[in-house]
């Protein structure tokens, strides 16, 4: 393959965004996809396989670097990295090139644990460039088997519109639609609530409780989400979009989704702690940004009961109690 500068360059190689590589690149894309640890990187090209994404080879324009510097001299540069790490991760890379692109994109879920923030807001000083959010109803495997999926692309205003749609084409695919949005409040959220809610729903399932009431779990849900989204800024239109409603139902009743999975092994009586382990290297981001919803929502005086029991759990409270307490609050109207 010459040697020529890449389209796009990912930083990250978990399952979601070497999915991304391989949805793009099946476009015609060339894409930098760079991760670490470096043994795995080399791994990755030589097989051409991910351990996580069975059955799917990489392109040949995807080429996986354990040097950032050729994914640094894409155009285009998309976030990939777990969310509790991720500033950590370009507070180390950001100094080593002196390359901007115009925008960064992440694709990561969740709240950080410690400053209680938004990705954007963490990674915006960092690189000293306006960041964005690519988010919504996607699972790595299906994307990376190039099945149908629609996700919502939230760019900052300082991107104009022209240049918006631009972007919006370029990393739209015949089988990965994007949706814009200028609300990277509402969206970035959506994409953490949704990993809480998702572990409350697991533990409806697990306890055996019907679909009448996961049907009122995720209802109620979707008001909690809507409070705290609305409250910072948000759009309520976001929340009943792809990135709030649609990716609450695909993580709420997925068979892929870790986030559902830990509610339901607690659920049925495994430890917290046993149950995030059991999922080995994979990140069950509920669990780590909890904490944070209920701190912004106690900031902001807004109430989310569904995430307070969801916290409880977490540190070992009995599901049971959780339920109950949900159950026997005070009525209230719709």
């Amino acid at each position: 393959m010459p040697n020529r500068h890449p389209d796009i360059g990912i930083f990250g190689s978990g399952a979601w965004g070497t999915a991304l590589a391989i949805a793009w690149a099946r476009q015609g894309a060339h894409v930098a996809l760079w991760g670490h640890p470096p043994e795995a990187i080399r791994e990755l090209d030589e097989t051409r396989r991910h351990p996580r994404l069975p059955g799917v080879e990489l392109p040949p324009t995807v080429l996986p670097h354990t040097n950032p510097e050729h994914a640094f001299s894409a155009p285009i540069w998309i976030s990939a990295l777990p969310t509790q790490i991720s500033a950590e991760v370009w507070q180390r890379l950001a100094p080593t090139t002196t390359q901007r692109p115009e925008l960064l994109i992440h694709v990561s879920k969740g709240l950080l644990k410690e400053k209680h923030q938004r990705l954007s807001e963490a990674l915006g000083p960092i690189l000293g460039i306006p960041v964005g959010v690519l988010s919504g109803p996607s699972f790595a495997d299906e994307v990376a088997r190039d099945l149908p999926a629609a996700i919502v692309l939230a760019l900052p205003s300082e991107i104009e519109d022209e240049r918006a749609h631009q972007i919006q084409a370029l990393l739209a695919t015949p089988r990965l639609r994007l949706y814009l949005s200028r609300d990277i409040t509402g969206v970035e959220l959506c994409g953490s609530l949704k990993n809480t809610l998702a572990i409350a729903a697991g533990l409806v399932e697990a306890l055996g409780f019907g679909n009448n009431a996961r049907a009122a779990l995720l209802t109620r849900g979707l008001a909690e989400m809507s409070r705290l989204v609305e409250k910072l800024g948000g759009r309520p239109e976001t929340v009943m979009g792809l990135a709030g409603m649609g990716d609450l139902l695909l993580t709420a009743t997925g068979a892929q989704s870790r986030n559902r999975r830990f509610g339901e092994m607690v659920g049925r009586g495994i430890s917290p702690a046993d149950a995030a382990a059991s999922m080995g290297e994979q990140v069950v981001e509920g669990v780590t940004s909890t904490e944070a919803a209920l701190a912004m929502a106690k900031h902001f005086g807004v109430e989310l009961p569904i995430t307070l029991e969801v916290a409880r759990l977490i540190k070992g409270s009995d599901p049971k109690d959780a339920v109950k307490r949900l159950m026997q609050r005070s009525l209230k109207s719709e």
